[in-house]
């Protein structure tokens, strides 16, 4: 939420994120190696770890443009991420062709293909967090206007940092290495790999776990909304069929439950609002009960003919949690089986 954008997307983003974070290092841990290393080589095992690389990347890309539009990305745009990250894998794959005949680094290899690898390998990500970098500064420039975003952005600059530095470092070790220059950056690079990766991802992983938990909660149905919607439905859907013309005609492609609540709340307001003759005479603090009975009788007959046509709607029409119990009523008396004329929030689509 403090990101402030379509949050599908995000999560998709988002998730393979986390997950080429998730591969990148599984693969460079030697346990895993030990086991991998039966069937494929240990250079085919680093080359899927730099492509689990590359496809994060493309995953920065996408949240970059995501967080700085504040609106959904293009498919097309999404299929030519995810292009270039598949050409410059098989750049590496062509370049490390004969490290990996050898079953050695690209690091091991003299000319220049140490230094291209190691910079096609590594660019992507610098460029990658360059927007993200751009909008977080902005963030943290205009704290004043939200505190929360601007620490949220300043945890992410930090990563940022770290990993540029990281970037980097490699970048000149590659050249270096090309140049033939052996000095303490290209044999100490190696041991600092791990702390320059691992430190921030694990921060952004602790940043993500609140959104993974929104999200797996809505697709579990376990959200408030969610629940929310699964009691008021019932009712819902008899008085769209009953009044069609309280139904808001909003197109939505894909709808959070917060969303898909939030419009049949409306809607049942607006229908309880159409049958106010019917509900004047209940009194301020009505039971449940009556209003079912009440609202049917609206519902079946119409507002024509009865005694209370000037009516106004009672105060309790907007009290959200009355107004779940009235559903909980309805639901409790509708006769026959439940009859939903919409999906469910997730896949709602009109």
């Amino acid at each position: 939420m403090t990101v402030l954008i379509e949050r599908l997307s995000l999560d998709w983003a988002l998730a393979t994120l986390a997950m080429s974070f998730w591969f990148t290092a599984l693969l460079r841990d030697r346990a895993v190696q030990s086991v991998l290393t039966r069937w494929i080589a240990l250079a085919d095992i680093r080359l899927a770890t730099h492509a689990a690389a590359l496809c994060a990347a493309g995953a920065l890309v996408w949240i970059g443009l995501l967080w700085h539009a504040r609106k959904p990305v293009r498919d097309r745009t999404i299929a030519l991420i995810w292009v270039g990250v598949a050409v410059l894998v098989v750049a590496l794959a062509w370049i490390s062709a004969p490290a990996r005949a050898a079953n050695i680094a690209v690091e091991e290899l003299s000319g220049w293909r140490p230094g291209v690898y190691l910079m096609t390998y590594s660019m992507p990500t610098v460029l990658a967090e360059l927007m993200i970098l751009v909008t977080a500064v902005s963030l943290v420039w205009h704290w004043r206007q939200s505190l929360a975003r601007a620490v949220f952005a300043g945890v992410i600059i930090a990563c940022i940092a770290v990993s540029q530095v990281d970037a980097w470092t490699r970048i000149l070790t590659g050249w270096l290495i090309t140049a033939g220059v052996q000095n303490e950056l290209t044999v100490d690079r190696a041991g600092t790999n791990d702390l320059f990766f691992l430190a921030p991802v694990a921060l952004l992983m602790l940043l993500a776990l609140p959104s993974i938990a929104t999200s797996l909660a809505i697709r579990l149905r376990r959200d408030p909304a969610s629940r929310n919607i699964a009691v008021l439905e019932p009712m819902w859907a008899d008085m769209m069929d009953a009044r069609p013309e309280m139904r808001l005609h909003v197109k939505a492609r894909k709808t959070l439950p917060q969303v898909t609540e939030h419009r049949m709340r409306i809607e049942i307001e607006d229908t309880m609002i159409s049958a106010a003759p019917y509900l004047a005479g209940l009194g301020p603090r009505p039971d449940p009960s009556q209003v079912c009975q009440a609202l049917r009788a609206a519902l079946d007959a119409g507002e024509a003919g009865h005694h209370y046509q000037d009516a106004t709607a009672p105060e309790w029409v907007g009290n959200e949690a009355f107004v779940l119990k009235i559903a909980r009523q309805w639901s409790r008396t509708r006769p026959g089986p439940d009859r939903a004329t919409e999906p469910h929030p997730r896949e709602v689509t009109a």
